[in-house]
């Protein structure tokens, strides 16, 4: 009987392993991409409420602070936790950024600010809309000496030249904080 107890814990154990493999979700745990260049990504900043949704979109800018070329990306997953832009594709991705030089990528155009990408969200995956409503992020580059920061952007609205007459309402901007990986 003793046995047969034994057998039938050790089956349970095996069965609950094999089913409960952690999936890859957000960007903690989700693997690294390489670079359409064939070169390996590191991470260098999380960010947690990104957001595509209502008119309000997120801006990331980063600087290379390298003393050498350097590729940089930027990953956005929804609420579900899952990629929605592929850097290997070079969605999100800009390659050999040269010292010293920035680049500025955007969950879509704004009026405000000067982009240099636009990630296109897959709409096959995660939650099948093109939106981020508490969505996350990941910098990726090809050396920790990269540099950025990261807003929450109003689509529509811009600052109004002060020497001229406006009626526009103030645009919304409000920093997203970032989180250097060690």
């Amino acid at each position: 009987m003793r046995m047969n107890v034994t057998h039938a814990t050790v089956a349970l154990l095996v069965g609950a392993l094999a089913c409960g493999r952690p999936a890859h979700a957000g960007p903690a745990d989700s693997p690294l991409p390489t670079f359409s260049d064939g070169k390996a990504a590191v991470a260098v900043y999380t960010a947690v409420g990104v957001i595509k949704n209502n008119n309000l979109e997120t801006a990331f800018v980063c600087t290379n602070v390298d003393s050498a070329p350097r590729d940089i990306g930027v990953e956005v997953f929804d609420e579900t936790g899952v990629l929605r832009n592929s850097v290997h594709a070079g969605n999100g991705a800009f390659l050999d950024v040269s010292p010293g030089q920035t680049k500025t990528v955007d969950t879509s155009s704004s009026a405000l600010l000067h982009e240099d990408a636009i990630i296109t969200l897959d709409l096959t995956v995660g939650n099948l809309m093109n939106n981020l409503r508490n969505g996350s992020g990941r910098v990726v580059a090809t050396s920790k000496n990269v540099s950025c920061t990261a807003m929450l952007v109003d689509k529509f609205h811009s600052i109004c030249d002060p020497a001229a007459p406006c009626n526009n309402p103030p645009p919304t901007v409000a920093n997203l904080p970032l989180t250097r990986v060690p």
